[in-house]
């Protein structure tokens, strides 16, 4: 039984970031718990326990406001916890867009991330999201931009 949950784990994981570059914010609200223990660099003050609402919001609070992004994700380690409980790691290069930034329009983040997951329902949903990045490459300041962009009154 192991190896199936392994792959399953490993397909939400794919379900979860293709729906990122995607901005299919039903599915990615789907496929986390109530709550989503987030800790990522931009974060200010560290880790937060954000429910499934508030995490899809702050998805959305930026990324409709590149282009594009890719998330082109390295292979998937997964670790089995106790029954419900799994742990997936893999490196991961995000490319970001937006064309009007002619002179540079990209900002690539090589980095690390560290998901938890636990069974409910039926299916595996994530619990928790770590990132350390380990590169970036490019127009830092397109993150801002795609904020301002993302903005209801600049769509």
């Amino acid at each position: 039984m192991q190896p199936i949950e392994k792959m399953a784990i490993a397909e939400v994981v794919t379900r979860l970031f293709h729906a990122l570059d995607a901005h299919d914010w039903e599915t990615i609200g789907a496929l986390a718990t109530d709550s989503v223990d987030l800790d990522y660099p931009s974060k200010q003050g560290g880790p937060e326990l954000v429910s499934a609402n508030d995490f899809v919001s702050g998805l959305q609070s930026f990324l409709p406001g590149f282009d594009a992004t890719q998330h082109l994700l390295g292979p998937i380690v997964v670790e089995l916890g106790e029954e419900i409980e799994g742990t997936a790691r893999f490196d991961a290069r995000v490319t970001h867009l937006i064309t009007e930034a002619a002179d540079a329009p990209i900002w690539v983040i090589g980095c690390h991330y560290t998901l938890g997951l636990e069974r409910r329902d039926g299916g595996w949903k994530l619990c928790s999201s770590r990132v350390r990045v380990l590169y970036e490459e490019g127009n830092r300041d397109l993150e801002a931009a795609a904020r301002q962009r993302a903005q209801p009154s600049s769509l």
